[in-house]
């Protein structure tokens, strides 16, 4: 081979060299050594489940979401809203067995760049895609250590039941069959009866709708309604005078030969300045001491509509919370008053006031509940369920779709004179009168809450709300 012929061969070596290196090449088929197995092989009881968390993109909030629930000293509550407490064995349990038994049906990707087409981008990952990111979901047990951690994203296409996942910090993206029963909403999480009363207890309802002015602190149309529950011959635990205002079927023979029963006007039981009762009859003021304000009285011509009344008794029976906020340990002025609360009166007669009035329920175990109505907030989200940064802004968010909801403060007291069964041993498991008005207090005494407006428009009346045109 003389030099010239080696020269064309070296270069024909190479040209067939580079045609290959530019031919189109194929990726390599991702493995598929792992379907079919377990996609948490050590999660086998969902009793171990102690500790939930979620984390997500709210995309109509334009911000990171997290929501945790956990088991903490015998009790479920909810970090994400401050450790209220959470009403979460049957849900954990449901929530922590939707895993359980999950496997890796397919393998879908092994790169990174189709986690925005599968909706698995972590929680945290910028994204400008809507829906590009998934919900991350973990779950511990008491040591611990992550019994489930994935990534869960869009719905697989034509396949009903299956979940495109993916573990964090791994490419590799699964199509799964599962149903996540994980609910992020805080008021699925919480005991629904909020104040845990019996509508068929409440044997009295204190109806006081004032005003009071932010700006000069004075208080207008403190005017409270007071009404009971009888019949005009029962005998009244606190010697009330006769019903006032009672339509006129009360305190006659029902159907079963019973007297019948029903809302009326009633006054205000008053006591003195050491709590002793006071008869009107026979009340000589002291020195320094008011006069007594005149005895209730129906409008002229009109008489008491007891469905407003018994509407309000209902609406605190199913009364629900959409958020909460905690209350300081030392709980001052400015506190109460970032909320619509305020402290007015003179000591030792000061009390505590609402912006838009308060309702008292009287219990028959001498339970007494006071539901303070304060500020409004037109907060949405996880802001308006927990808090935090961004309240300020969805307080002044009032708009035509603004949402209004408010703030509740609730008092629980205990009237000795009103417990029909003090001094009777009480069923097993059962608090009676004074130790059931303390358990209460200390429970609320921790939070303001929130309810929704249809809530406070239930509970609070307009003095002329009550009244109808005598039949």
């Amino acid at each position: 081979m003389n030099r010239g012929t080696g020269i064309m061969i070296v270069a024909a070596a190479l040209a067939v060299a580079g045609a290959v290196a530019m031919r189109p090449s194929t990726a390599p088929p991702p493995s598929f050594e792992d379907t079919g197995e377990l996609l948490f092989p050590e999660f086998e009881d969902p009793n171990t489940a102690v500790f939930l968390e979620v984390v997500a993109f709210d995309e109509d909030e334009a911000r990171m979401t997290s929501f945790s629930v956990k088991l903490e000293g015998g009790r479920w509550v909810i970090p994400s809203h401050n450790s209220y407490p959470a009403d979460g064995t049957e849900r954990m349990g449901k929530a922590a067995a939707s895993f359980i038994g999950a496997e890796k049906d397919v393998v879908r990707s092994d790169d990174a760049n189709d986690h925005v087409e599968f909706g698995v981008l972590a929680p945290t990952d910028e994204a400008d895609e809507e829906e590009a990111r998934g919900q991350r979901v973990t779950i511990k047990n008491a040591a611990g250590t992550a019994l489930v951690d994935i990534i869960i994203g869009k719905d697989v296409p034509n396949k009903r039941g299956f979940k495109f996942v993916r573990y964090p910090g791994e490419n590799r993206v699964y199509a799964t069959q599962i149903d996540p029963q994980i609910s992020t909403k805080f008021t699925d999480w919480i005991e629904e009866d909020l104040l845990k009363l019996d509508a068929g207890n409440i044997v009295a309802v204190l109806s006081n709708s004032y005003t009071v002015d932010e700006q000069t602190g004075s208080v207008s149309d403190d005017a409270p309604q007071y009404f009971e529950f009888g019949g005009s011959d029962d005998p009244s635990p606190v010697g009330m005078p006769s019903p006032v205002g009672m339509p006129s079927p009360v305190g006659m023979p029902s159907l079963d030969g019973m007297p019948s029963k029903e809302w009326f006007l009633s006054e205000l039981p008053m006591v003195g300045t050491k709590g002793e009762p006071i008869d009107r009859a026979t009340y000589v003021p002291e020195e320094g001491m008011p006069e007594l304000p005149p005895p209730p009285s129906a409008p002229e011509g009109q008489e008491l509509d007891p469905s407003k009344v018994k509407q309000v008794v209902s609406a605190a029976d199913r009364l629900k919370i959409v958020g909460v906020r905690p209350q300081p340990e030392q709980l001052s002025a400015i506190d109460l008053l970032s909320k619509g609360f305020f402290v007015g009166g003179e000591p030792p007669n000061q009390r505590l006031f609402g912006n838009e009035g308060e309702v008292r329920l009287f219990a028959a175990d001498g339970v007494v509940f006071t539901l303070y109505f304060g500020e409004v907030t037109f907060a949405s989200g996880e802001v308006l369920s927990a808090g935090g940064e961004g309240e300020e802004q969805g307080e002044a968010a009032e708009g035509a779709n603004a949402r209004a909801n408010r703030y509740m403060f609730v008092g629980v007291g205990y009237d000795p004179r009103r417990d029909l069964g003090a001094g009777e041993t009480p069923d097993p498991g059962q608090l009676r009168g004074q130790d059931r008005a303390q358990a209460l207090a200390e429970r609320f005494n921790k939070w303001f809450y929130v309810i929704p407006d249809s809530s406070f428009t239930q509970l609070h009346k307009d003095p002329a709300d009550f009244w109808r045109d005598q039949q």
